[in-house]
C-alpha cells in the first residue's frame, strides 16, 4: 500500500481530511490533540508508525518539570544548560515547551496534575525530582515520560542519567594511581546522586585496599553552595594540624573547588604542591574559575537533553517497550591542580596499591 493510499484509508476510518492526517504524520504542530490520537492509534494498528522516520518527533507540547532553579542561570547552571538543549532540540520539530517548576522533595502534586492534564501537553521529561507520588502519576498519564537524574524504584518510567557511581569511582582512581594517600571527598550529601559517587569513591578505597573510614575520607558540604563550603573547609582546616591534613581533596562542585581552592591559599597551603584538588562537574564555555588549568570529572550535562528527547522519540515509536535506565559516562580533564606523587615509588607509603 503506498504512503497516499495509506493516508486516505486513515482519513476515511478517522472522518478526518487527507490534509490533517497528512500534518499529523509529518510532525506537524497546527493539529488538535484529538486528532492526532486518532491517526496514531490506526496508523499503529496498520504498522505506519513503524516507517516514519525515527528523527520525526509526534508531538504538539512537551512539559519539562524542574526545580525552580533549573530554569535561571544563576542558579542550577547545570540543569539550566540540560534544559537549554532539550529546547534546542524540541525546537527543529515546531514543537511547544512548556515549563512546571516543582520541589525536589515533596512537591506541589496539584501543580502537576493541573500541567499534566493540559491537552495539549503530549510528553513529559521530569528533571532532578525525587518523588514516588509524582512518578506514579506521571507513569498512569498514558504519555511518554522520561527523567533526568532520577530513578523510579517501581520500573515504570525511562530514566537518563550521569553514571554517578562511575564518576565516584574514577576521580579516586586516578587520584589512587597517582599515589595520593589520604583521599578526602569533600561534598554535598542531599540527593541520591550524591550517595552514588560515595559509593562509587568507596568501590575505589576497597580496590586499593584502604579501609574507608568517614573521619579521615569524608567531609560534607551543607549543599552545594560557595560559602558554606568555605566554613566548613576552614574549620576542617583549623582542626587539623598540617601533617595530618589529606594528600587530595576531591569537590563534589565548582563551588565547593573554588571554596577549597581560596582557604587553602589563605592558609599558605598550595596547589597542587602540597595538596592536589580537583572536582566533579560540568563544563560549559562561560566559566573561567579557576587561575589555572583545573583538573575535574566533566559531567554529562547537555548529553542528558539530547539523549532524553531521542529516549522520548523512541519511547512515542514504542509505547509499550521494556523501560529502561540510560547511564552518561563522565570524562576526566587532566590540568595542573594534581600532583602525580607516586608515594609508593618513593618509599613513603607502605600500603599496597592495587
Amino acid at each position: 500500500m503506498t504512503g497516499k493510499l495509506k493516508i486516505r484509508q486513515i482519513a476515511e476510518l478517522t472522518g478526518l481530511s487527507p490534509s490533517t492526517v497528512s500534518r499529523v504524520l509529518a510532525g506537524k504542530a497546527n493539529v488538535s490533540p484529538q486528532a492526532k490520537e486518532k491517526v496514531f492509534n490506526h496508523a499503529r494498528n496498520m504498522g505506519i508508525l513503524r516507517d516514519i522516520p525515527a528523527s520525526r518527533l509526534l508531538m504538539n507540547t512537551l512539559l519539562v518539570c524542574a526545580p525552580p532553579a533549573a530554569f535561571n542561570p544563576h542558579e542550577d547552571r547545570y540543569y539550566y544548560e540540560a534544559i537549554q538543549e532539550i529546547i534546542t532540540e524540541v525546537g527543529r520539530y515546531d514543537i511547544h515547551v512548556r515549563k512546571c517548576a516543582l520541589a525536589v522533595n515533596n512537591p506541589d502534586i496539584a501543580v502537576f496534575m493541573q500541567a499534566l492534564s493540559q491537552t495539549e501537553v503530549d510528553g513529559i521529561i521530569i528533571i532532578g525530582i525525587d518523588d514516588g507520588m509524582l512518578y506514579r502519576l506521571a507513569a498512569e498519564s498514558n504519555k511518554p515520560v522520561v527523567m533526568i537524574n532520577a530513578k523510579d524504584s517501581e520500573m515504570r518510567l525511562d530514566c537518563v542519567s550521569a553514571d554517578h557511581y562511575s564518576i565516584g569511582y574514577s576521580a579516586a582512581n586516578y587520584l589512587f594511581q597517582r599515589g595520593h594517600r589520604p583521599v578526602l571527598l569533600f561534598t554535598d550529601l542531599r540527593r541520591e546522586t550524591m550517595m552514588q559517587r560515595l559509593d562509587g569513591f568507596k568501590r575505589a578505597c576497597l580496590e586499593y585496599h584502604i579501609a574507608f573510614d568517614e573521619a579521615t575520607h569524608l567531609l560534607v558540604n551543607k549543599g552545594n553552595g560557595k560559602e558554606q563550603a568555605r566554613e566548613i573547609i576552614e574549620k576542617y582546616l583549623r582542626e587539623h594540624k598540617r601533617e595530618t591534613l589529606p594528600s587530595a581533596i576531591i569537590c563534589g562542585g565548582d563551588p565547593i573547588a573554588q571554596a577549597t581552592l581560596e582557604v587553602l591559599r589563605e592558609h599558605g597551603i598550595q596547589v597542587p604542591e602540597d595538596i592536589s584538588v580537583m572536582s566533579m562537574d560540568f563544563a560549559h564555555e562561560m566559566k573561567n574559575l579557576y587561575p589555572m588549568d583545573f583538573t575535574a570529572v566533566n559531567l554529562p550535562c547537555r548529553e542528558l537533553g539530547t539523549e532524553a528527547v531521542y529516549i522520548l522519540q523512541s519511547r512515542l515509536m514504542r509505547a509499550s517497550g521494556a523501560k529502561f535506565n540510560l547511564l552518561l559516562q563522565g570524562k576526566i580533564h587532566t590540568g595542573q591542580s594534581v600532583a602525580d606523587v607516586k608515594w609508593k615509588r618513593k618509599g613513603l607509603y607502605s600500603q599496597p596499591i592495587g
